[in-house]
């Protein structure tokens, strides 16, 4: 009988989702058909069910769950589960990297929960280890990625780690301008949900109308990120929990063809477009993230690169930049001082 069961695993608060939204935005049938965000995976002798995010209910549901980011696992029939391998075009001509995916994702999901650094420091590091890992990959040494993690525990690694953290001199105009022109470019796409109301809501939030002013755009900037992080605590674990369901439900650093280090771009361009929407709700609406504002932009952007348009437009911003990691570190992620 074993032959036809699977080990499938799942984020524990996803076990109650019921989606009972009657105008389904993803297209079900009948009230009693699967929610189409729901997806299963089979990954070697694993299933991994998830939840993705383009449902509004779906996300909303995701993000408020007050549990924190953790596996169940239960053996099912293999009848019960649809695995979407066919479905995945990353998977379809094999990669090195494939053979250490459970590896490279679990261990990627344990750095983007390291609380001891801010989250843009985790996702630097996260940047950090998908170089390495693919340094060992390509050296035949991927068995010994279990080492490579081992070895950030230690003070010489911790130690320049945050002498590397100083070099990322973040810039809030350069990081607005190379979001919005990202953003820009979306809205003018006929097959995505975003539109000019996104931009111009953006460009409101950040007072971005009048001729450039640097000094403004800064104080802007920190008013609008506080107003973001106020508006967060109403939720247990956002925006944490955000990157952590949105890396495991789309199999990254395998989502797309490319690579893996194309991959975590491309998941960090979409979860920071996800970032300059929320932020601009929350600056506009008095620190306040509305369960309509959250699940809208998060429905909105976090699968951009599982679209045509949405890679597309992606894929185009980082030709020629993915060889100079410090330099998106700078456009992107504003890491505050950290105590050593």
């Amino acid at each position: 009988m074993e032959k036809h069961t699977a080990l499938a695993v799942w984020p524990a608060y996803l076990a109650g989702f019921r989606c009972e939204r009657p105008d389904c935005p993803l297209g079900r049938t009948a009230a009693d058909a699967p929610c189409p965000a729901l997806r299963d995976i089979r990954i070697h002798a694993v299933c991994e069910r998830s939840l993705r995010l383009d449902c509004p209910q779906a996300a909303h549901y995701v993000l408020a769950a007050p549990e924190s980011f953790h596996f169940e696992s239960q053996r099912l029939p293999a009848a019960a589960l649809s695995p979407a391998n066919r479905q995945l075009a990353s998977l379809a001509e094999p990669r090195p990297e494939h053979a250490f995916l459970l590896d490279l994702q679990r261990t990627s999901l344990r750095l983007l929960k390291a609380q001891a650094y801010p989250l843009d420091a985790r996702l630097v590091l996260l940047g950090i280890y998908l170089e390495d890992a693919v340094a060992y990959i390509e050296d035949g040494r991927g068995y010994k990625l279990g080492e490579l993690v081992k070895s950030y525990a230690s003070p010489l690694f911790a130690a320049r780690f945050h002498e590397a953290l100083k070099n990322i001199a973040f810039e809030p105009l350069a990081h607005l301008d190379f979001l919005i022109g990202i953003l820009k470019e979306l809205t003018d796409a006929q097959d995505l949900a975003l539109d000019a109301a996104d931009l111009a809501l953006v460009r409101r939030a950040y007072r971005l109308d009048g001729p450039p002013d640097l000094d403004r755009v800064r104080r802007t900037y920190a008013l609008n990120r506080r107003a973001f992080e106020r508006a967060a605590l109403t939720l247990p674990h956002f925006p944490e929990r955000l990157l952590l369901h949105q890396f495991y439900t789309e199999l990254y650093p395998c989502a797309v063809p490319g690579g893996i280090i194309h991959n975590y771009w491309l998941f960090v361009l979409s979860c920071k477009l996800a970032e300059l929407l929320l932020t601009a709700h929350a600056a506009l609406e008095r620190q306040q993230l509305t369960t309509a504002h959250l699940a809208e932009a998060i429905a909105k952007t976090t699968r951009l690169p599982q679209t045509r348009s949405g890679l597309s437009v992606l894929e185009r911003t980082l030709d020629g930049r993915e060889d100079d990691s410090l330099r998106l570190f700078r456009l992107l992620y504003h890491i505050p001082q950290m105590k050593n």
